[in-house]
């Protein structure tokens, strides 16, 4: 009898541990690169998702339809008989999506990940340019722009950081189910400028953040910046190719890139002399300033039901959103500044921070 009883329990045992590996098994996600090339409908493809079944993953969300994934992400993959699941991330915004293949069932939707985050420091010296440098330190386009980012009102030219020049950051490292999928928010900057180190800290606001310093207050510039999260994705350039046109021509101006629908400020007390719409700008407002100065802002997705001519706005007052409209190939702001009718560099005249900063980061300050 009492073997017999341990029979039943040792075959028990052994039913659950198998039941327990399956279960474990198919609950297990793979971490997949996205290689060159790839794009939602590719993965999808490769995953064995039909054709429609692929138009019924984009129709089901629209940021399925503007997900935006670079090399230096990853994806989740999970199998188990004829279920597979993914789960996508966003590259440059907090967007997560799970899609869910289900015999010929197709589900997908946004969630919110259950993130552990991580935090890796890098140290360099600059051997060539400084993207470059950075980028030879660690394999991420996304976290070497943000170092730039973080510099981008401190430096006049390439010139002023020198061979040997050092840097370290300190960047976020994002796991979902134990696997690294994509980085973070870089946190904190050490860059020396003129030989002298240069430090900032991300300061987060609401879902936005800027990059910043103890020096950033006093700087004597006449505008705050347009928008609460400061990734620039191109600068003033009087000779530049443009992205659409392949043509040579000026980019007069600074686009800040954002999600569609990001908020977009008054930077300075104004008053709107022309808004509407043309082929290139798009959506477009242009504000007239007490110093003489214009501020203009392009490809907007709205712009505020208010906003008419002769209108007065206020510091930080909202006039629109960020979008993507007229010649555009992804959603920014186009942020451009006129002085004594002459377009010039908006990086010498805007400071690193929205107006409704200032006091947080004031506080700041006051508390170190």
């Amino acid at each position: 009898m009492t073997f017999h009883l341990a029979s039943i329990v040792s075959a028990f045992l052994l039913a659950f541990t198998s039941y327990q590996s399956v279960q474990a098994g198919a609950n297990t996600f793979t971490a997949k690169p996205v290689r060159l090339g790839d794009n939602l409908l590719s993965i999808l493809r490769q995953q064995g998702f039909s054709e429609k079944q692929r138009e019924q993953v984009l129709a089901s969300d629209k940021g399925l339809r503007n997900l935006f994934l670079t090399l230096d992400t990853r994806y989740l993959v999970r199998k188990a008989g004829n279920e597979v699941e993914l789960r996508m991330f966003d590259s440059q915004t907090s967007a997560a999506f799970r899609i869910l293949k289900k015999g010929t069932n197709v589900q997908a939707g946004a969630y919110k990940p259950n993130y552990k985050t991580t935090y890796a420091r890098v140290d360099g010296r600059v051997y060539g340019s400084l993207l470059g440098s950075v980028l030879a330190k660690i394999n991420s386009n996304w976290v070497a722009t943000r170092f730039m980012d973080a510099y981008v009102f401190d430096m006049a030219s390439s010139r002023d950081v020198t061979r040997g020049a050092r840097f370290w950051f300190t960047v976020e490292k994002k796991y979902e189910a134990g696997q690294f999928v994509k980085y973070g928010e870089v946190l904190q900057t050490s860059l020396e400028i003129n030989g002298s180190p240069v430090q900032k800290k991300f300061v987060r606001y609401k879902d936005g953040g800027v990059f910043f310093s103890a020096q950033d207050l006093i700087e004597d510039r006449p505008f705050f910046a347009p928008v609460e999260y400061i990734k620039v994705a191109s600068r003033f350039k009087p000779n530049r190719l443009h992205p659409i046109t392949g043509r040579l021509q000026p980019h007069l101006g600074i686009d800040f890139e954002l999600p569609v629908g990001e908020p977009v400020f008054a930077p300075r007390k104004g008053t709107v002399v022309r808004y509407g719409h043309n082929h290139a700008a798009g959506n477009y407002i242009v504000l007239l300033h007490s110093n003489g100065m214009e501020t203009a802002y392009n490809h907007l997705y709205r712009i505020d039901k208010k906003i008419r001519q002769g209108l007065k706005v206020n510091v930080g007052e909202k006039i629109a959103e960020v979008g993507c409209t007229g010649y555009c190939t992804r959603a920014h702001l186009h942020f451009a500044v006129k002085k004594k009718g002459r377009m010039v560099d908006p990086i010498k005249y805007i400071k690193s921070y929205p107006p409704q900063m200032e006091r947080l980061l004031e506080e700041r300050v006051a508390s170190n």
